[in-house]
């Protein structure tokens, strides 16, 4: 869209497409996932441990796209039904890594299952060739929301001197430790 086209009406932007897609994905997945126990969103956390075997929680924050005490609450609530578990890393104290158990290895590899089933509907009749032109633009659209955050991040700044002292916060997702200390996570 160029500077002198007016948006489409909301039902036509890209932004609510979207957002209608992931709505109405929790709506045919979470229903295949209850009798396991877990909704949509705890299945992406867990088919992501699956796939990478440990995570840093600051990693999880970052693959998830969500703030670190939502990501924190939902791992509390996977480690109480024994399917992940956090320890202290031993190469650097203040991270805290996340693995599943062998419950939650076996949850994620059915949800992956399901998982599977669901992205093969959603990208029936899409040629390779469409597949990869559509992953190519949805990240396009992420970094280019990505860099009008830090615009709008730095336009606030600008015009609020007291923010530069809190740059750094806002710039970078923060987690928490067992020990509930602030630790600053690399991007």
């Amino acid at each position: 869209m160029t500077r002198k086209q007016a948006a489409p009406r909301l039902a036509e932007r890209i932004s609510f497409l979207i957002h209608r897609v992931e709505a109405k994905t929790e709506i045919v997945c979470n229903p295949l996932f209850r009798h396991l126990d877990v909704a949509l969103q705890d299945t992406r956390v867990l088919v992501n441990l699956l796939e990478a075997g440990e995570l840093r929680v600051g990693d999880l924050v970052n693959i998830m796209v969500m703030p670190q005490s939502t990501i924190s609450h939902q791992l509390r609530a996977l480690e109480k039904r024994k399917l992940v578990r956090r320890t202290q890393a031993v190469t650097d104290s203040r991270s805290v890594l996340v693995e599943l158990t062998s419950r939650g290895r076996k949850i994620a590899s059915m949800c992956n299952r399901m998982s599977e089933e669901v992205y093969g509907v959603m990208v029936e009749g899409l040629s390779e060739i469409e597949l990869n032109q559509l992953r190519s633009q949805l990240r396009g659209i992420f970094e280019r929301l990505e860099g009008l955050r830090r615009k709008k991040l730095a336009e606030r700044i600008s015009r609020e001197p007291k923010l530069r002292a809190r740059k750094l916060k806002e710039e970078k997702p923060i987690r928490r430790d067992r020990s509930d200390a602030r630790v600053r996570v690399d991007s």
